[in-house]
Formats: C-alpha cells, sequence, structure tokens
C-alpha cells in the first residue's frame, strides 16, 4: 500500500510541476503574441507592409521564431473570433510543442502550447492634444471663456498649470494632464481629470506629409487678393496666400501647399472650400508664415472626407521650429465662420477664439500649446469620415 502511495503522489508531483511548466510557457508565448498582434496592428495603422513580417520581428524580439517545434502566424485580417474576416484587425499564433518534464514516464513525452492574440485599430477617443511637455499647454483666455468637448483631452506639460481654466471652465469626456491644472476642470469620466498622467506622442505622427517641388502660383510675389469675387485652385503657393479688403474666395477641393508666408484672411472677408486641405511649410528660400484668419472673416472651410488627407484641414509640417510671436496660428473670424476639420500644428501654438466657429460635426486641435477664448464646444461625430476619425488607437481585443 506504501509503494502504491508513493507511485500516485510521485504521478501528481509530476503532473503539478509540468502543468506549472506549460503554464509559464504559454504566459510567456502569450506575451510574445500580444506583441506580435500589436506590432502588426501598428504596422497597419501606419498603412505599410507587410504586416506579418512586423508581427514575427516582435515575436522574436519576444524569444520565439518559427522553427522545427514553433510556429508564428500572424495574419491580416483573423481567421475566427469575434473579428473573423474583419480588415482593421490583426490575428497572431503561436504553437510551440514542448517536452515534458515527468509526465514521460506516463507516456506523455511532449504536450502543444499555443496562444493567440488580436489587436486593431480604433478610433481614439480625444480630439484635443497640447503637445508641449513645458508652460501652461491648454488654456482658456478672457473672462468666462469656457471650452467643451464631447472627447477627450490630453495635455502632455509637467507644469504646475499644464492646464489653465483661468476664469472660465474646461470639459472633456476624459481629461489626462501629465502636471497639474488650475481653475475649473471636469470629465465625465468618474476619474475627474487626471494629472499626473505620463504624456502621449504626437496622435497624428504617421501621417505623410504631401510631396511637392516648384511653384505653380506666387512666385515671385505671393498672391494676393484685395477685393472681388475669386476662385483659387490647389497647388504650391510660394509666399503663401494673403485675401483681404472684403473678398470672396472660393477654394477649390484639393491640396494647398502653402511654402512660406501661411494663409492671411482678414478685412472681412469670405471663404470657403469643401474638401481643401492646408499644408503650411517652408522650404529652400521661402520663409515661414502662420495661419491668420481674424477680422470678421466669414465662411467655412470642410477637410476632404477620405484620401490621405482625410479629416485634415490645417497640416503643418513638423520641421518648423516655434518662434515667439511670429508662429503663433490665430483662428478668429467671426462667429459666422465654421470649420471641419483637424487643425494640426505639431509644433507651433494655436489660439483659437471659438463661438460659432466649429463644425456640429467633428473639430480636432493638434497643436504645441491650444488657447481657447469664448465659448467653444467641440462635437466629435466622424460619421462623415470613410475611415472615421483621423486619430487611432493600437488595442488588444482578443
Amino acid at each position: 500500500m506504501s509503494a502504491l502511495s508513493l507511485i500516485g503522489l510521485c504521478a501528481l508531483v509530476g503532473l503539478a510541476a509540468d502543468t506549472g511548466y506549460f503554464f509559464d510557457c504559454r504566459r510567456r508565448m502569450q506575451t510574445a503574441a500580444d506583441a506580435a498582434a500589436l506590432a502588426g496592428a501598428e504596422q497597419l495603422r501606419r498603412g505599410g507592409s507587410p504586416v506579418g513580417k512586423a508581427g514575427k520581428d516582435a515575436a522574436t524580439a519576444n524569444g520565439f521564431t518559427t522553427d522545427a517545434s514553433t510556429s508564428v502566424d500572424v495574419y491580416a485580417q483573423p481567421h475566427s473570433g469575434y473579428y473573423d474576416g474583419n480588415p482593421s484587425y490583426v490575428e497572431a499564433i503561436i504553437s510551440q510543442t514542448r517536452p515534458t518534464l515527468f509526465m514521460g514516464i506516463l507516456g506523455l513525452p511532449s504536450a502543444k502550447v499555443s496562444a493567440r492574440a488580436v489587436a486593431g485599430v480604433q478610433d481614439s477617443p480625444n480630439c484635443i492634444y497640447a503637445l508641449s511637455q513645458t508652460g501652461t499647454g491648454l488654456a482658456t483666455n478672457g473672462s468666462g471663456s469656457s471650452l467643451s468637448a464631447a472627447c477627450g483631452i490630453v495635455v502632455n506639460s509637467s507644469a504646475a498649470s499644464a492646464l489653465n481654466a483661468g476664469s472660465g471652465a474646461v470639459f472633456g469626456t476624459s481629461v489626462a494632464v501629465t502636471g497639474t491644472y488650475s481653475g475649473s476642470c471636469s470629465s465625465s469620466d468618474p476619474s475627474g481629470c487626471r494629472t499626473g498622467v505620463p504624456p502621449q506622442p504626437d496622435p497624428l505622427a504617421q501621417l505623410a506629409d504631401p510631396q511637392f517641388s516648384g511653384c505653380d502660383f506666387g512666385a515671385p510675389n505671393p498672391v494676393n487678393v484685395s477685393g472681388g469675387v475669386v476662385t483659387l485652385n490647389p497647388g504650391v503657393y510660394c509666399n503663401g496666400i494673403s485675401i483681404g479688403s472684403g473678398a470672396s474666395v472660393t477654394f477649390q477641393p484639393g491640396v494647398y501647399i502653402l511654402n512660406g508666408g501661411g494663409l492671411s484672411v482678414s478685412g472681412n472677408s469670405t471663404i470657403q472650400g469643401t474638401g481643401v486641405t492646408f499644408y503650411n511649410t517652408a522650404r529652400g528660400n521661402y520663409s515661414y508664415g502662420p495661419v491668420n484668419l481674424t477680422g470678421g472673416t466669414l465662411g467655412f472651410l470642410n477637410a476632404p472626407t477620405s484620401g490621405p488627407t482625410g479629416g485634415i484641414l490645417f497640416f503643418q509640417d513638423r520641421t518648423i521650429t516655434p518662434k515667439s510671436g511670429k508662429s503663433t496660428n490665430v483662428i478668429a473670424g467671426s462667429s459666422n465662420l465654421n470649420f471641419t476639420g483637424t487643425f494640426y500644428f505639431p509644433t507651433t501654438d494655436l489660439t483659437f477664439s471659438g463661438g460659432g466657429q466649429v463644425s456640429a460635426n467633428y473639430t480636432i486641435f493638434v497643436a504645441r500649446t491650444i488657447t481657447v477664448g469664448g465659448n467653444t464646444t467641440l462635437s466629435a461625430n466622424f460619421s462623415s469620415l470613410q475611415d472615421g476619425n483621423p486619430i487611432k488607437k493600437i488595442t488588444l481585443a482578443e
């Protein structure tokens, strides 16, 4: 009886040892599968290929490479599960045959261990990013000014007043501040306005800059529209575009490259354009100029709904170096000036006087610092965009 009991006890100890061994192996394998799926999804978000190579490289970095006993498979579309066939998700499956430690004496010399993960590209819940990591990143300017956003707000500054609501108020569906905030800050998130949050990277860093060469308009003198009814076409505008003296300008759909000079509209002018993107840069011998829409400007500008610049209204070249007082973008037209699209100024500042200037569909602010005047309400309805919110996030789904 003792001998039989010892045999049974040894079998249980062996089973427990092998089970723990395989659980540890599967834990490490699941980490590798998660990394592979996330890497593949990130490559998918960038629009790059092949997705499979990025995923397998991530699995290799975590210790799993396809060989005689191991298989690493990464699929651009899941082959099973809830997201089966969904092109916005990536599936990673890792399988490996491992020898047992003790169960071989019972006729089980090896066992197969596998792990599966699915990661995908989803719309980000955020639509306001103040990227500067110093000073005041987001502020309201003026007595009673407020910012209310139907989306999340991210402030990367580590300063004591990284978010400064002044005598006004800031509200977002979530608010994440690396430093702290002053004034009235509130959120529909149960955790309220969170502080001490690690800074987040530029959410549009993967957005490709438009390629161009030469000048289509504005050389040697800038395009200056002073009065009258004018239609402008997409192309490269060297020395920028200046509109004033009550002019009425229609921008035809397309990308407007502002190579130096920026965009200036004032003098109670009227502008309108649907499906337009303004790329503001300064290449060669041209001097950078910001975007300034002031002086009672009327009209509307709407970003494209699809394509490489879908959802992007203003796109500032990331190589631009901010200059104090000379690179701040100012949007302060009349209450009858409306925008639908993304204001992307990653290395320069944005001053926005809201009121009725924002769209009932969506408006996104991504800038070095953001100052808001008046009562500004931002919507986040991206149903008009073919690919949804232009700001994406990568997340594990299964």
